[in-house]
């Protein structure tokens, strides 16, 4: 049990740097920096829901339920100004 505590901080330490990476990248103009951090936030939000118990599918569902969410809201317009939400779904969860 304290290895996977131990696992589970260490995850959480990671999704900290994680956005302290891509803050960096994007204060330095370091598109490297914020690629690495963003796919470190996806990566490292996986293995952390693992750790807890979660499986990768519920995380993918629970993801597609909150965007879908956020599209209906569109609290930051990202939706109306630029289609980034119905983008996103569709790439994540194409209607073949």
């Amino acid at each position: 049990m304290v290895k996977g505590l131990r696992a589970i901080d260490e995850l959480k330490v990671n999704l900290i740097q994680a956005q302290w990476l891509i803050q960096h990248g994007t204060l330095s103009g370091s598109e490297d920096e914020m690629v690495n951090g963003l796919a470190d936030l996806v990566g490292m939000s996986y293995l952390l829901a693992r750790r807890l118990g979660f499986d990768f599918s519920r995380l993918d569902r629970m993801l597609l339920q909150r965007l879908e969410g956020l599209k209906n809201t569109d609290e930051m317009n990202l939706e109306k100004q630029w289609g980034d939400l119905s983008l996103l779904l569709s790439y994540l969860a194409p209607e073949d």
